[in-house]
């Protein structure tokens, strides 16, 4: 008598189910962790993770959540849903002190208003666990992330990043065989496995004596032969074998589909029904919607009563096709099973069952409903139906601030609209309303050329209509997409400029003051500054004439934004810039204009970075970012903008630990474009410590994407250059160089970008040189020398011809400007000393008193050289010092590429210097960790350092991971006891 797999105890899985038992001793003790479980389908990872979270014994809180393959009916944050009704089930007090967790609770409200919006919820949830977690040690497994929504993934990222010091274990299972090359879950993955507290499990399929023995114990009563058949067909695939060894005859049948099917032709004739219906409804379905789908279809199932489809189910769960999940929730036994079924079904059947799940679904206005009915609906070829359907999941996914599937149905209703008459279509349905949906959705999830393409679509519709207003609205919408692509800036002024003259005689309303707003930002990005701050003022003038609250105080906002970048750009002061931007966001704040709020944010960053105030302009990139965050508009315009300055903010002042989080966590599951941006940025921490593989893979990835914009062409010319550098390779160095030079020459506006490149190319040049020179290869010599001489012409041309931000050069650009000389100095012999003095003093940034701390390491090296090369004993002795703060400062960072060059040096030169060291731990982490072996708490720590009390947690578990310690007073103990602390 053949059993089924999950009648045996587990199967040769023994390495993995301990490494599961290992990871939550290891949460117990404070030290969370996240596994990523993946396999062929078949291969048995749901059948661990049930084995696990039954070994785990009581004392142990477990929460599952599944993903669901709902097709293009996307449900927000499905598997989370339904793993918090779980835990509200068991901690109902802790889940009641959540509000923000609302939105994935049935029965309440699912609006994400205001401030807890999405991080709101995101931070519910993070806290809801923490919570839960404080209590007993809690596993929350999440089965099927292949089929995860996007929202899904990003709370998938968030709740991860966020890991420190709770009692948790994240479990998440995944197909292997169901990620195609452009699949969206394979940028999260890889991710997601550069956090300390991320590892990957992979269950391969069994050996060849494993499958035989695991056929025997299936089905004892065959005879060797079979079983050597059955195990060589399956594979190793656990679940295909335990079909072949379930079928009744012993002739092994190849045809996956007729052995899953075999299965479900031995049950009764009303549970096959019933089956086939549920097929219907994907792998996991409920009771109620099972029961009211079965009685629309009296005459098909045959069933009269709930008693009999209680049989029905109770033959399907005992055959191995059905398993009961809650006491509402059933779920085939293995999604290919279902998959199988739903395949084999007529399209007659598959029509009528969509239908009646759809009549089933009909005025439930639960979260999630509406997409479930469009699906249904459409499936089943009720198209009006399925088109209302779509536009209210349309409307829910944007009011649960899930941008990337409120546009996957505005798109879908798209599609449907010629095919349903007008008179059956919905109100407030017309093709450009949903088109500028569309639009809106695609530019809020970072998918700038849809939003584009939406825009120019409304465009047309809006003039097929007549009415003069509703052009200009589209017509400005367009020109604020193209203003967000690189080289469209005059297409946007053009654009623009057709709206202005469809209502320029209109007396004052919100269209009008808006398109003003529009054309004073196209005026500023050409570099007009003063027809901008015209336009602006224009503006500002109409708003306030209409009065009162509307859409006309958001376009105010954005025009005192313009007029404050502009009246900067013209050499206007500071604090008053400063103080028109926070004027704006006072106008803002609090309602739904979240892209003026964010805009203003940012544009205070970079007015703030191009006085080299880079800690004050970092604080706005996080102000902004965290705003973003709240409401969904993390990959718009300017939430992309924004986390690429936070990367390279935090890298300029030296928190490389922080500008890597901000680009792991950015790039997890992004649209492409951003991708591009953030990992053009990220590609400076890599370079600079040496992971010259993850760095080999970015600029491959943005090898032909360069088009993107001039800064990410700019990143991955200097980060290219200097990579090669590095490895020892100044010839290709150079020639990356100049095909950047030649590139940037391309690009309008970005010149003043090229000039760290040619500061690298140079360095480059001067190091080929020189190790011509040391060879006796004059000639060589020459030429490098030649080659480095004409990369710095390029770059004291792009100094010349540059448009400074502020009209003048700023602090950043005047110490490139002095590393360009430093480094051009280089390309006849030895360096000088007082050229690099100047660079260490220029990259100090005295008047904010904050610098950067690699680029000032880096000149420190390059000024001990020099002062080397002189061989007066005083000179040792500065260089000597120098040396000594170049390596503390390296060491700190991590800079491991600086870090060889100057005790390479060092060497060479024989000096002995005494350099503390804090190992593997960086300033921040081993700043946080002093501050703890005082006694401090992590809010008094946040306080002293002047961070968040998560971003304390972030660095203490980053530190006690690194010195495998288990809590804090280990982790202060074991750096006390390797020196890392010996001054506290």
């Amino acid at each position: 008598m053949a059993r089924l797999g999950s009648d045996l105890p587990l199967f040769a899985r023994d390495n993995e189910l301990a490494a599961l038992q290992g990871a939550l001793d290891q949460a117990r003790g404070g030290k969370p962790a996240t596994f990523l479980i993946s396999g062929d389908a078949g291969v048995g990872k749901s059948r661990l993770m049930q084995e696990f979270t039954t070994s785990v014994g009581g004392g142990v809180l477990t929460a599952t959540g599944h993903c669901l393959d709902t097709a293009d009916s996307a449900l927000p944050y499905l598997p989370f849903a339904e793993a918090l009704g779980t835990l509200s089930r068991r901690c109902p007090d802790v889940i009641a002190e959540n509000p923000g967790l609302g939105p994935l609770l049935p029965g309440q409200s699912h609006r994400t208003e205001g401030e807890l919006g999405r991080l709101g919820l995101f931070e519910a949830f993070s806290a809801a666990l923490a919570e839960v977690s404080a209590s007993e040690p809690l596993v929350l497994v999440l089965e099927d992330l292949h089929w995860a929504d996007r929202s899904s993934r990003d709370l998938l990222a968030f709740l991860t990043s966020r890991l420190s010091d709770q009692p948790v274990l994240i479990l998440g299972t995944y197909r292997t065989d169901a990620l195609h090359r452009a699949h969206p879950l394979r940028p999260l993955l890889a991710e997601l496995v550069r956090l300390p507290a991320v590892e990957r499990l992979h269950l391969d399929p069994f050996d060849s004596q494993h499958a035989a023995d695991f056929v025997r114990e299936l089905n004892a009563g065959l005879d060797e032969e079979t079983v050597a058949k059955i195990a060589a067909a399956s594979e190793g695939n656990a679940f295909l074998a335990e079909e072949l060894a379930s079928a009744e005859t012993h002739t092994v049948t190849f045809e996956l589909a007729e052995v899953l099917l075999a299965r479900l032709e031995r049950l009764p004739d009303t549970a096959q029904q019933v089956v086939r219906l549920a097929s219907a409804m994907g792998r996991m379905f409920t009771y109620e919607r099972l029961n009211a789908a079965v009685w629309s279809l009296l005459d098909e199932t045959g069933i009269k009563s709930e008693r009999e489809l209680d049989q029905a189910l109770r033959a399907a769960i005992s055959h191995g096709v059905i398993v009961q999940k809650s006491p509402q929730a059933y779920s085939f036994r293995h999604a290919l099973l279902g998959e199988a079924v739903y395949n084999d079904l007529l399209p007659g059947e598959r029509s009528r069952y969509h239908q009646r799940i759809a009549e089933s679904l009909a005025g439930d206005t639960r979260p999630g409903a509406a997409a479930e009915l469009a699906h249904h609906a459409h499936e089943s070829g009720d198209l009006p139906t399925a088109l209302a359907a779509s536009v209210k999941a349309a409307h829910e996914a944007d009011e649960l601030s899930a941008p990337a599937e409120s546009l996957l149905h505005f798109e879908r209703a798209l599609r449907l609209l010629d095919s349903v008459p007008a008179d059956e279509r919905p109100p407030g349905c017309s093709e450009l309303q949903l088109t500028l949906g569309a639009g809106g959705q695609a530019g809020a999830s970072g998918e700038f050329k849809r939003a584009l393409s939406y825009s120019s679509a409304a465009v047309d519709l809006a003039d097929r209509e007549g009415d003069p207003v509703q052009a200009a609205e589209t017509r400005r919408k367009y020109a604020k997409h193209l203003l967000v692509l690189e080289g469209t800036e005059g297409e946007a002024h053009r654009v623009a400029l057709d709206a202005w003259a469809l209502i320029e005689n209109d007396p004052p309303h919100a269209t009008k003051a808006w398109t003003q707003a529009i054309l004073a930002r196209t005026h500023h990005t050409m570099g007009d500054y003063g027809a901008a701050t015209e336009w602006a003022e224009r503006a500002v003038a109409t708003a306030d004439a209409i009065g009162g609250p509307g859409p006309h105080i958001a376009a105010k906002a954005d025009a005192l934004i313009s007029a404050a970048a502009a009246s900067f750009r013209r050499g206007g002061d500071l604090e008053e810039s400063l103080r028109l931007h926070e004027q704006a966001r006072d106008l803002v704040r609090g309602t739904c204009w979240n892209e003026v709020e964010l805009r203003s944010h940012f544009s205070a960053g970079i007015t703030h970075l191009e006085k080299a105030r880079v800690a004050s302009a970092l604080a706005e990139f996080d102000q902004g970012m965290a705003r973003a965050e709240r409401t969904g508009h993390k990959w718009s315009a300017s939430g992309t903008e924004t986390a690429v300055r936070q990367v390279i903010c935090n890298y300029m002042l030296g928190d490389w630990d922080a500008a890597e989080a901000a680009a792991e966590m950015a790039t997890s599951v992004v649209p492409g474009v951003v991708m591009t941006r953030l990992a053009a940025a990220a590609l400076l921490v890599d370079v600079a410590r040496g992971r010259f593989d993850a760095a080999d893979r970015r600029l491959a990835y943005l090898a032909d994407r360069w088009q993107v914009d001039g800064q990410v062409l700019a990143l991955a010319g200097l980060c290219g250059t200097e990579l090669e550098r590095w490895r020892g390779r100044p010839g290709e160095a150079v020639a990356v160089t100049e095909r950047t030079i030649r590139r940037i020459e391309c690009i309008e506006g970005y010149h003043l970008a090229g000039v760290s490149v040619c500061v690298a190319g140079i360095a480059a040049a001067a190091d080929l040189a020189q190790a011509a020179r040391g060879h006796g290869e004059i000639a060589a010599a020459k030429d490098a020398a030649a080659a480095g001489e004409r990369i710095a012409e390029r770059g004291r041309y792009f100094l010349r011809h540059g448009r400074p931000l502020s009209g003048s050069l700023g602090p950043e650009g005047l110490a490139w400007a002095a590393a360009l000389e430093a480094e051009a100095v280089r390309l006849d012999g030895e360096g000088d000393p007082d050229r690099w003095r100047e660079v260490v003093e220029a990259f100090a940034y005295a008047e904010v008193g904050q610098g950067e701390p690699y680029r000032q390491a880096y000149a420190r090296w390059r000024l001990a050289e020099a002062l080397l090369g002189r061989g007066a004993a005083v000179d040792r002795t500065e260089a000597a010092g120098q040396l000594a703060e170049a390596k503390c400062t390296a060491e700190r960072l991590g800079a491991r590429p600086l870090l060889d060059k100057i005790d390479a040096l060092l060497a060479r030169a024989r000096l002995d210097i005494a350099s503390p060291s804090a190992g593997p731990l960086t300033p921040r982490e081993l700043g946080v960790l002093r501050l703890v072996a005082k006694g401090l708490t992590n809010r008094q720590i946040g306080s002293e350092l002047y961070i968040s009390e998560k971003t304390v947690s972030v660095h203490l578990s980053r530190a006690m991971s690194k010195l495998g310690a288990a809590n804090r007073a280990e982790a202060v103990n074991a750096a006390h006891l390797r020196g890392y602390l010996t001054e506290v």
